[in-house]
C-alpha cells in the first residue's frame, strides 16, 4: 500500500518551525512528507521529511495574487497540502487551489489564538490530524516531553561547560545584557569551568559590549555559528540558559538539560519541549532567576561523570 504524501507549508522562524517536531516524528514512517518552510528551521527536521521547499525561493509570495506562479513553485506530486500561513483573505488556499486543482488544501492559522490553552505543538499536531493525517497529537507531545527527538546518540556532556544565550526575535522577551553579564560574573551560581555566551544574528550588535564587559572573565562569545557548529555546541553542554527562543527550543529538543526564561511571552502555549527542562517565567528579580539557576546548576554537575 502507498504511503500517503502531504505537503506541509509553514514559513516560521526557527522556534515556530520546530514545533513541527513532535507530529513530524511520530508519523515519518507512515506518511510521505514535504516541509516548506524557511532555514535554518527546515533543516533540522530533515530526518523527519522526504523532501524540504525553500519558501525563500520560487513563487510561493506569488500565492498572495491574483494569478499565482504555480510553474514557479515545483510543487511535488502530494495527496493533500496543509497550510500554516497567515491568510486571513484565504489567498494563500485560494492560489494552492488553482495550482493543484484537485487536490485537498487545508487551511489553520500559524498559531493558536493567544487566549486558548493550548501549547502550540499540540495546536499544529491537532491541525494535522484534522487535515487527515494519521496524528495522535497528546501522545505526540507526551513523547516530545520525554525523550530529545533531535538527539542522535549519546551527547558528550562537557563537565562545567554551560552555554547561555542572551537573545530571542523579540526585544520584550528579553532580558537586559546587563543581566547575562551580572550572571556570568556571578561567583556564588557554581558556573565555573567553561562558560560559552552564544549570539545569533540578532545579538551581534552586542558583541563588542559583552567583549568589553567579559574581558578577563574567562567566558567564551560565540556569534551565530553554521548548523553543525550550533549542535555541537548544544550536544557538548551540561546546561543551557536561555530565553524563550528558537535556540532554546532547539537545546530542549536535543536533550540538553534547558533553563528557558520567560519574559512577555506565554510560557504554556510556548514552553521547550525535552527531557530536561526548568522553565522560569515572568520573574522580574534577577536574585529570584539567579537562585533558580543556582540549583539547576547544582542538580546537573551531580549527574555528570
Amino acid at each position: 500500500m502507498d504511503r500517503l504524501r502531504a505537503l506541509i507549508i509553514r514559513p516560521g522562524a526557527l522556534g515556530d518551525t520546530l514545533l513541527l517536531a513532535p507530529a513530524l516524528h511520530q508519523i515519518a514512517d507512515r506518511v510521505e512528507l514535504t516541509l516548506a518552510g524557511r532555514r535554518p528551521g527546515v533543516d533540522f527536521l530533515r530526518p523527519f521529511l522526504h523532501n524540504c521547499l525553500d519558501y525563500e525561493r520560487g513563487g510561493w509570495h506569488t500565492l498572495f495574487l491574483d494569478q499565482p506562479h504555480c510553474r514557479d513553485l515545483a510543487l511535488p506530486d502530494v495527496d493533500r497540502v496543509v497550510s500554516f500561513v497567515s491568510d486571513p483573505a484565504g489567498k494563500v488556499k485560494e492560489g494552492l487551489t488553482r495550482c493543484l486543482k484537485y487536490i485537498p488544501v487545508f487551511s489553520f492559522p500559524p498559531f493558536p489564538s493567544k487566549e486558548e490553552d493550548i501549547h502550540v505543538a499540540l495546536y499544529l499536531a491537532s491541525c494535522l490530524k484534522e487535515s487527515g493525517l494519521p496524528v495522535s497529537p497528546e501522545q505526540a507531545i507526551e513523547l516530545a516531553r520525554r525523550r530529545p527527538l533531535l538527539g542522535e546518540g549519546a551527547p558528550s556532556r562537557s563537565r562545567g561547560m554551560i552555554v547561555l544565550h542572551p537573545g530571542s526575535g523579540s526585544k520584550g522577551k528579553n532580558y537586559p545584557p546587563e543581566f547575562w553579564v551580572g550572571l556570568i560574573k556571578r561567583k556564588d551560581l557554581g558556573i565555573g569551568g567553561k562558560r560559552i555566551l552564544l549570539l545569533g544574528p540578532a545579538e551581534e550588535q552586542w558583541y563588542q559590549f559583552f567583549a568589553e564587559e567579559l574581558s578577563g572573565v574567562g567566558a567564551e562569545i560565540v556569534a551565530s555559528p553554521h548548523k553543525d557548529g550550533l549542535l555541537s555546541l548544544l550536544r557538548g553542554a551540561c546546561l543551557y540558559i536561555g530565553h524563550d527562543s528558537g535556540i532554546t527550543h532547539l537545546a530542549a529538543m536535543l536533550g540538553t538539560p534547558t533553563v528557558a526564561l520567560f519574559k512577555n511571552s506565554c510560557d504554556l502555549q510556548w514552553t521547550p519541549l525535552g527531557p530536561d527542562v526548568t522553565v522560569i517565567a515572568d520573574v522580574q528579580a534577577p536574585e529570584v532567576i539567579c537562585k533558580e539557576i543556582k540549583e539547576e546548576v547544582a542538580r546537573v554537575e551531580r549527574f555528570l561523570p
